[in-house]
């Protein structure tokens, strides 16, 4: 890992490039609900925001699928800070 620093969310820890895996249906749902609020919002959606895009009840399963799609390259995230989940 390296540290790199971004504008928006300062320093953060990069993992060495992965391939990106494949994702299930619903993984790549879940993603691409990510990519598109990012894109109409200019920052991040909550895990909250999420759940409630995705229709679940459970904030566990949002913080699931945020870290299978870290493990499988699809997304990175910032180190203890809001909102700081940003496309790979």
């Amino acid at each position: 890992m390296k540290a790199v620093y971004d504008k928006r969310l300062g320093w953060i820890m990069k993992k060495k490039k992965i391939d990106k895996q494949g994702l299930t249906p619903r993984q790549m749902e879940v993603y691409n609900l990510i990519k598109d609020y990012i894109k109409a919002n200019n920052f991040a959606p909550s895990y909250e925001e999420i759940k409630q895009l995705m229709g679940s009840r459970s904030k566990a399963h949002v913080h699931a699928f945020v870290h299978q799609l870290i493990n499988r390259g699809w997304i990175g995230r910032g180190n203890g800070r809001n909102r700081s989940i940003f496309i790979l």
